[in-house]
């Protein structure tokens, strides 16, 4: 759970909250009135109860949310009142699901050596640190001895404080010794990172870790919050300061890693993010080899900052941006591969609504218009501005966004313009689950996960079930699978489009329905809602022999086909809403290859924004 998600949850539970916190006060016109933040009677605090996520104590001028309010009345830190809100609140997450860490016993460092004085401050200034920023983070002299020339050589002293209490003293010889840095740090320390004693203890949007303690103070002095490892770079036991500082992070929304620009630095920063949260994490690129060479070679504040907007993010390598296939896409539009055809892009306008935290099937015969169903659905979403990701594991990428452009454009015949045009749109929008062939199931739940909680995307499309690695008699598998989708949109605000096949029938002359979807009955009764595509490929033989001989050698079979719809769509399942249910005609247009309301119906041009306007008379012709 992020902390937003925690504060929003303690607002939803406003009243129990404060009444928790501050028993003695009382509710006046929609506030919980109390003296002040000790509980003691007056007027002087007050907390809103009407939704507004604000209090505001008029004698000592503090206000903020509920996890504010948490510190204040409890005299903790942020992350102190986290954990204790969630166990107020009975959230189990990833800090309290397992048993707590054995405790260990650590040492206090010594102070032998260090120095009340700050003589140091020339030799950062040299280095750029200002004696603000010095001061900030509390640095004083020190001495290291020197055993090989039995000489005290000058230091720095830098304290490693966490809620006020020093858990490590690292010390920096200011002159190299045969040309290496001369550092000290004591032994059997706890783990920690250095800076807290500079960070706003409110601060929650975003801390900046680095490899070094001059490196944080210069960060600093760029005006963000930042703490540095202990051990510098690298893997495994270099990293052991994430286990005393876990809890004590989930704080921050998001985390920037400013590593040293070497193997070491970038394998740690990989470390780091894993254990961390790779979607709340992003690797900052300098173009020098730390943070404070930038700051010594001049780098502005706003230089720095722009490097931070920069900074790449830890995305699976299946997960891609539809912009990253341009190139692919213009090969299968203009130079495609030796027998390749086009397949016909069907969408549809309908009046069935798709809400969040809800899985639909899209059921149908081979051939029937299922994937090009949700093929247009995704592309309508964002039109209107949701954001997709597709996982197809049938079509490569490039060919998925030729077939879905070609739609959006109206003809088979794009230009290059149309093609830019339309990847343009959807590089915003559109991430594709770039697998060809089965995927294992759990691994799809994971790329999504990451694709909601990284880029906000709310609308999954899984084409099809049997490309997920389960065998069509795995009843167990298929169960389990179902159960973890409607897991991942019952935890997240996203609708998730599964593909699905019917059980083999005597012929598609008849819609297949709700009970004849293949696989283990959990299927049908795990979803929310069932959507069957069903095209009448009879009437379609009629149509074809119209155009071809006229109508007049009709017989009185063939009329009644012509009279009825080309296709049909068929909500056989709707777990909430109104509940309605039944069947919605469509027709078929071949020049733009949409599937329309109706024959007067005109085509809508996604590229362009408009309803397609090249000869009507000519569009209405196409119509099936």
């Amino acid at each position: 759970m992020t902390i937003q998600e925690l504060s929003d949850l303690l607002w939803r539970q406003v009243e129990q909250v404060v009444a928790h916190l501050l028993p003695k006060g009382r509710r006046v016109n929609g506030e919980w009135i109390v003296g002040d933040l000790e509980g003691n009677s007056g007027q002087s605090l007050k907390i809103n109860l009407t939704g507004k996520q604000v209090w505001c104590e008029f004698n000592g001028g503090q206000g903020g949310d509920l996890l504010d309010l948490w510190v204040a009345v409890r005299n903790i830190q942020l992350h102190q009142a986290m954990q204790e809100a969630k166990a107020f609140l009975g959230v189990k997450d990833e800090s309290n699901e397992f048993l707590p860490k054995q405790p260990k016993t650590f040492k206090k460092p010594e102070r032998k050596g260090v120095k009340g004085s700050r003589d140091c401050f020339g030799y950062l200034a040299s280095r750029g640190i200002s004696h603000q920023t010095a001061q900030a983070f509390k640095v004083t002299d020190a001495v290291i001895f020197n055993h090989e020339t039995k000489t005290e050589i000058p230091a720095i002293a830098f304290p490693y404080l966490r809620d006020g209490d020093l858990k490590q003293i690292k010390r920096l010889g200011i002159e190299r010794h045969n040309g290496k840095k001369i550092i000290m740090a004591e032994s059997d320390c706890e783990p920690c990172l250095f800076g807290w004693q500079a960070i706003n203890p409110k601060e929650r949007n975003l801390v900046v870790i680095c490899e070094g303690e001059i490196d944080a103070m210069s960060i600093h002095q760029y005006g963000l919050p930042a703490l540095s490892v202990p051990f510098g770079g690298g893997t495994g036991a270099k990293q052991q300061w994430i286990e005393y500082e876990y809890e004590n992070l989930a704080r921050f929304k998001e985390i920037f890693l400013c590593m040293d620009m070497d193997d070491a630095g970038k394998s740690a920063a990989k470390e780091i993010a894993t254990r961390l949260g790779i979607h709340r994490c992003s690797f900052v690129k300098l173009p020098h080899k730390d943070a404070n060479e930038c700051l010594v070679n001049n780098i502005s504040v706003e230089q720095f900052h722009r490097f931070f907007t920069e900074a790449e993010t830890f995305d699976p390598t299946e997960l891609k941006r539809a912009g990253e296939f341009r190139k692919e896409v213009h090969e299968a539009f203009f130079s495609p591969a030796p027998g390749m055809f086009t397949t016909p892009w069907p969408a549809l306008e309908q009046n069935f609504t798709f809400r969040t935290h809800e899985l639909t099937l899209v059921n149908g015969v081979n051939g029937h218009g299922k994937s090009q169903f949700v093929g247009h659905l995704a592309l309508e979403a964002t039109y209107q501005g949701v954001s997709a990701c597709i996982a197809s594991m049938e079509l490569r990428p490039a060919i998925l966004l030729k077939r879905m452009i070609r739609q959006a454009v109206c003809t088979g015949d794009a230009t290059p313009e149309d093609v830019d045009r339309m990847m343009d749109l959807l590089d915003a929008r559109m991430w594709l689950f770039n697998v060809s062939g089965k995927a294992k199931g759990e691994r799809i739940l994971t790329v999504f996960k990451y694709a909601h909680k990284r880029y906000g995307v709310q609308l999954f499309v899984v084409d099809s079930l049997m490309m997920c690695g389960l065998n069509e008699d795995d009843y167990n598998g298929q169960k389990a699978f179902m159960e973890a989708l409607c897991e991942f949109k019952l935890t997240y605000p996203v609708h998730v489009l599964l593909v699905t096949h019917p059980r083999k029938g005597e012929n598609e002359e008849k819609p297949v329905g709700k009970m004849d979807v293949k696989g283990t009955g959990a299927i049908t009764d795990l979803t929310d809602n069932l959507i069957t595509v069903w095209r009448n490929k009879a009437r379609e033989a009629v149509v074809e022999k119209v155009r071809k001989f006229g109508n007049e050698m009709l017989s009185e079979n063939e009329q009644k086909l012509l009279e009825a719809p080309g296709t049909l769509l068929l909500l056989d399942k709707q777990r909430n809403g109104e509940g309605w249910m039944g069947k919605i005609p469509l027709v078929f247009n071949l020049l733009s290859n949409q599937f329309l309301s109706d024959s007067k119906s005109i085509p809508f041009n996604y590229s362009r924004g408009q309803t397609q306007s090249a000869v009507i008379s000519e569009i209405r012709r196409a119509a099936v």
